[in-house]
């Protein structure tokens, strides 16, 4: 299929300054019906150095009306951006629900984190122990998943994390990224930290179930000031989908 280029007609007139200003003469509400023509031209006073008050004030209009037109393009995007994510999450919490196992749900973490959410890096963390222990059999092998106990010391570096019970974002310590990522430490840059919980009412579940941490190569991917809406209605959809798969704890 080719594609054709509208172009002008041969015998058409030149624009010139005379035919503007006729234009102008017997269209005299152009200005009113075209606002944003007026807002964009400056006018030359033949006041030589000295530049009138009005000219300021328009001046300063427009500054202001570019910085409105970024700050209302920047709102545009935040809200296309938090609709794409509201579209992921809708699907990661429609597969979720059809998972009968925990290992559908870790599959269901790694695949939707990587694909939907591009994470270079998902590990799971859970503090809480599997109900079944053939279920705990089948995985605990996986190099992106551990049931550790809560006291043991290789969580110390991420006690203040959990105690929070509030996703963190940004760059990590040594230790912490040891932890979690093992060999893939060197190469994580940045990363979201969300804690899973167990909800108050649940009082024989021990309080902290673990840790779901995503890693980006990329430093400026998660940082300290970005919002964690997201992420904390994340933490709550996983805890959910997780908890009915672990042995509860007396408190």
């Amino acid at each position: 299929m080719s594609t054709q280029h509208k172009q002008e007609p041969a015998d058409a007139p030149a624009v010139t300054d005379t035919s503007v200003a006729r234009y102008l003469r017997t269209h005299p509400d152009f200005f009113a019906t075209h606002p944003e023509v007026l807002i964009e031209m400056t006018v030359v006073h033949p006041s030589g150095a000295a530049v009138s008050l009005i000219e300021r004030q328009v001046a300063a209009l427009r500054e202001q009306n570019r910085k409105l037109k970024r700050q209302l393009q920047e709102l545009v995007q935040i809200a296309r951006d938090n609709d794409r994510l509201s579209e992921r999450m809708q699907r990661l919490t429609l597969t979720l629900m059809e998972c009968t196992s925990l290992e559908e749900i870790f599959i269901v973490l790694y695949d939707g984190l990587r694909n939907d959410f591009h994470a270079d890096a998902v590990v799971l963390r859970l503090m809480a122990k599997p109900k079944h222990e053939a279920s705990r059999g089948q995985i605990e092998f996986s190099p992106d998943i551990l049931f550790a106990d809560h006291e043991d010391p290789a969580w110390n570096s991420l006690k203040s994390v959990l105690k929070r019970a509030k996703p963190l974002c940004g760059a990590l310590n040594t230790a912490q990224l040891n932890c979690l990522f093992d060999d893939q430490a060197a190469t994580i840059a940045s990363a979201a930290l969300i804690p899973l919980t167990a909800p108050a009412a649940f009082s024989t579940l021990t309080p902290s179930i673990g840790l779901l941490a995503i890693g980006s190569h990329d430093a400026e991917r998660f940082h300290a000031g970005m919002g964690t809406h997201f992420l904390e209605q994340m933490g709550e959809l996983i805890s959910y989908a997780i908890r009915p798969y672990l042995a509860p704890r007396l408190s």
